[in-house]
């Protein structure tokens, strides 16, 4: 379903393909594209028992935070996906406007996005057009403090099939991290300062979609629009939705 509406016969990138790549090479032209080499994601998930460090490829654009069109030239891709990706930019309109530069006429984005009523973010607020605008206009390269509180504070222990069956709810999930410690775990990553990785947008699908056709109008640079569009399925937390250059 991600990459059901493009043509997968050209060249393309995948984003953050980390020990699951989609598209495995050498059946696909692709590039792997992520914000450090192998040997540094290796390391950092080296404790990590959901990450098989072994099946981390070589990263072909190691960006270091930087926009892909800092990289790749205009119109040099013919299919970009990018899967639990959207979320985690800073300044998600300027990452757009990146990759439709980079990317062919005709060409498409395949996401998959976390919707927020079935996973973690369960208690927080939905992400609005002008939170998007804010970060675009100040080049927003790392998550705003809001933000990451916003992301630490209200990160609930829920998983697909409890909230879904509504066994788990927005009132009843616990937070991840108990309120007497909260505070403090907050003012440590302050202090620490440097880069927190934060769900920096929070969406359900229908609101996904909804925001990306408003700020059609915005990125006037290119022209596009949702080519597929897959609902969050019952007992799964993603959505999928295809963006195609015109």
């Amino acid at each position: 379903m991600i990459t059901s509406a493009l043509n997968l016969a050209g060249k393309g990138i995948e984003y953050g393909p980390l020990h699951a790549a989609l598209l495995r090479k050498p059946h696909y032209d692709v590039s792997y594209v992520d914000y450090a080499d192998r040997i540094s994601l290796a390391e950092h998930y080296a404790n990590d028992p959901n990450v098989d460090v072994s099946l981390i490829p070589e990263i072909d654009i190691v960006t270091g935070g930087k926009l892909i069109s800092e990289f790749l030239p205009k119109e040099s891709v013919d299919y970009i996906v990018a899967s639990h990706v959207m979320e985690h930019v800073p300044d998600l309109l300027g990452w757009l406007e990146a990759n439709l530069y980079v990317l062919k006429p005709g060409g498409g984005i395949a996401v998959a996005f976390p919707d927020k009523r079935y996973c973690f973010d369960l208690k927080r607020k939905s992400s609005m057009v002008s939170d998007l605008v804010a970060a675009y206009i100040e080049k927003r390269t790392m998550p705003s403090f809001q933000q990451i509180c916003d992301h630490f504070w209200n990160v609930s222990n829920a998983n697909a099939v409890d909230c879904w069956n509504s066994t788990i709810t927005a009132e009843n999930a616990e937070y991840v991290i108990d309120r007497e410690n909260i505070l403090d775990a907050l003012i440590d990553l302050k202090s620490k300062g440097g880069y927190v990785d934060s769900h920096c947008w929070v969406f359900a699908d229908f609101e996904f979609i909804e925001c990306i056709n408003s700020i059609r109008s915005i990125i006037k640079r290119y022209d596009f629009e949702v080519a597929s569009f897959y609902p969050t399925q019952p007992n799964t937390l993603e959505f999928y939705t295809t963006l195609k250059r015109i």
